[in-house]
């Protein structure tokens, strides 16, 4: 908790500009893709914002990656799994393939 407050400096955790989950999707929010790690200090807000973006009816997908820190691996070779499927990802959505 700590560190949430540090991050908003003295701001609402709840304000939209901080934390999307908090967010009105019904204004047209953009097809999303998120990420997150069974490490990850926010892996339950991930779940939270895939399952409201789903009940919005947002096309939207979760990828949990196994061990991995919030922010990604970090050069690990699990890295280039991840590039890939946000690449894949944006070329299913914005109908083009994306470079790698």
């Amino acid at each position: 908790m700590e560190t949430n407050l540090l991050y908003a400096d003295g701001h609402d955790l709840a304000h939209p500009h901080l934390s999307p989950l908090f967010g009105d999707f019904a204004k047209g929010f953009p097809p999303t893709y998120l990420q997150a790690g069974t490490r990850d200090l926010f892996l339950s807000n991930a779940v939270r914002m895939h399952r409201a973006l789903l009940r919005a009816r947002i096309p939207v997908e979760l990828h949990v990656f196994e061990g991995m820190p919030h922010g990604g691996f970090f050069g690990a070779p699990e890295d280039a799994e991840l590039a890939q499927s946000v690449r894949d990802f944006v070329a299913a959505h914005w109908g083009r393939r994306a470079q790698a």
